[in-house]
């Protein structure tokens, strides 16, 4: 239906996140025609006091460069990708929006990631790193070429989301690229060919942040940066155990703080972005308690 494949889907990357619900309204009485109001089976109403027209809304005779994009997931027998939201109205013919629509549903989901360190790089590290911005599926680093993987997210959007994320970012000393890949999916090794542990299938993994429709987690998607955000924390552990772990994965952490109203949660500050980086890829999922796992992720706030 509209309102499962909508809610909780961004308008923008990740920002603008819709949040629908039904309506206690049994009709919708429209008067007006013009950018707050508009009745599309009933071109005849008046614009109202002040309000543009319906031609001068499209913008008739002059340029728009298009509508904002949703992202939408997967609908079986719909559509994959992004499409123009309705009511920006671009001044565009049926033939080319068809064929701007076709374009945006032949995006991808496949990634390639070039430039990795080979002497670090792994499938689960890729697989942690770009799980921030999207569910990864599979991962295959290139057996001839190890410093390149392919990287299969759930959704064209998602990909995208990691890609303009992820690109360029440091990484073990090397700066990736990171582009969409011409191939459709990433395919899995046959059964009994050497594969040298170089690709997996995370598809059915406990560990996907976006699985849940309308998930908190699709408002929390910011840039790399030298701050991270902890949570699931028990009570029983303590700062000083936290900036240990931290130090344990090669950097230095410059600042600590519990939330004040909830000490589930934590921002840890490392030294540079690079290191925040290392530290997220090896302590998301940590076991901090029997029934604790360390949840990690880039943080939008710094520590005053």
């Amino acid at each position: 239906s509209t309102f499962q494949s909508l809610d909780g889907q961004n308008i923008y990357n990740a920002c603008c996140t819709l949040r629908i619900d039904y309506s206690k309204l049994e009709t919708l009485n429209v008067k007006y025609n013009n950018d707050k109001s508009r009745d599309y089976t009933r071109p005849e109403l008046p614009a109202g006091d002040g309000q543009p027209s319906l031609e001068q809304a499209m913008g008739l005779g002059t340029f728009d460069p298009g509508p904002p994009l949703l992202s939408l997931p997967s609908v079986p027998g719909g559509l994959t990708g992004s499409i123009p939201l309705a009511g920006t109205i671009p001044n565009l013919s049926a033939a080319s929006a068809a064929a701007r629509l076709a374009g945006l549903q032949q995006a991808g989901s496949v990634l390639l990631v070039s430039n990795l360190n080979t002497e670090m790089v792994t499938p689960d590290a890729l697989f942690t790193l770009f799980g921030v911005y999207g569910d990864v599926h599979r991962v295959k680093i290139l057996f001839a070429k190890k410093d390149n993987a392919l990287i299969q997210m759930a959704e064209p959007h998602q990909a995208n989301t990691a890609m303009q994320h992820l690109n360029n970012l440091r990484v073990w000393g090397k700066n990736i690229r990171v582009t969409l890949s011409k191939h459709n999916q990433v395919q899995l090794p046959k059964e009994g060919q050497p594969d040298a542990g170089l690709t997996k299938d995370f598809t059915s993994s406990p560990l996907h942040r976006f699985k849940k429709p309308g998930s908190k987690n699709f408002l929390n998607i910011y840039p790399p940066s030298d701050t991270l955000h902890l949570s699931n924390i028990p009570a029983s552990t303590t700062e000083e155990e936290l900036i240990d772990l931290f130090t344990s994965t090669g950097g230095a952490v410059q600042a600590f703080k519990f939330f004040a109203k909830d000490r589930k949660m934590a921002l840890l500050k490392m030294s540079s972005t690079e290191e925040a980086v290392h530290s997220l890829i090896k302590m998301h999922n940590y076991q901090l308690s029997g029934s604790n796992h360390l949840k990690v992720s880039f943080s939008k706030g710094q520590i005053s």
